[in-house]
């Protein structure tokens, strides 16, 4: 996993648990809530779009 993912999900308070078939439950911490059964590169894509948002609102 690369360090920038790594980095998002500090940021975010998530972490990632490995499921079947290459595929990963995003978990958020603060709320407990579960997004299940995403991939890698889905879950790239949106800690991509979450930090443009916060780049663009500061």
């Amino acid at each position: 996993m690369s360090i920038e993912i790594q980095a998002a999900l500090y940021y975010y308070d998530l972490v990632l648990l490995k499921r079947e078939n290459h595929l990963y439950c995003l978990v958020d911490l603060k709320t407990g809530e579960w997004y299940e059964k995403m991939t890698i590169y889905y879950i790239e894509i949106l800690l991509k779009r979450w930090n443009q948002y916060r780049m663009s609102i500061q």
